[in-house]
């Protein structure tokens, strides 16, 4: 009797266990890494909503020598995105959106060389938005793949002690692809 009891225990627990855990939902954070060089994290607002900020930072240094001059330059940039996916379609695994996107970085060099031993520092900052289409493909609950292509608008400022206050624009095409996990 004690038997029956324990074996139809196991076996309750065998079948009734991964029902519970496919019933769990989907997570609704993850961390994302794209390129180009982007970590950030992505919240789920609803199904068809979510929510993206993501973060960047890079730097750079260099040397110049030669009979006459030696100079020195380095510099850094650090970026702040925020982008908002709107959902159209899910298939499967495979959904598609549509995703807005503002964008702010500021950067930073410095420059010196044995003629000028002053040295030169310049700050850029610039702002702009995207528009992208995009998809995302999920490889189980925890791990998804997604790519984007769009068009991109920016402003640039840039203050130079030597050539003053410069600004332009930019646009062109914008692409990125990266991996969600969902911990």
């Amino acid at each position: 009797m004690r038997i029956r009891r324990l074996l139809g225990l196991c076996l309750s627990l065998v079948i009734g266990l991964p029902a519970i855990a496919g019933a769990q939902d989907t997570p609704k954070t993850g961390i994302v890494i794209a390129y180009p060089s982007a970590f950030g994290i992505l919240w789920h607002a609803s199904h068809k909503v979510a929510i993206r900020p993501e973060f960047n930072v890079s730097g750079s240094s260099s040397k110049q020598s030669n009979a006459q001059v030696t100079g020195e330059s380095s510099g850094w940039a650090v970026g702040f995105g925020l982008s908002a996916l709107f959902y159209l379609h899910d298939q499967d695994s495979l959904r598609t959106y549509f995703v807005p996107r503002f964008q702010y970085s500021h950067a930073s060099t410095s420059a010196s060389s044995s003629i000028n031993t002053a040295g030169t520092d310049v700050g850029s900052d610039i702002y702009g938005g995207s528009g992208s289409f995009g998809a995302q493909y999920g490889l189980g609950k925890r791990f998804a793949l997604f790519g984007e292509l769009g068009f991109e608008f920016d402003h640039r400022t840039t203050d130079s002690p030597t050539a003053g206050k410069i600004s332009g624009n930019n646009w062109g095409l914008r692409s990125g692809v990266g991996v969600v996990f969902y911990p």
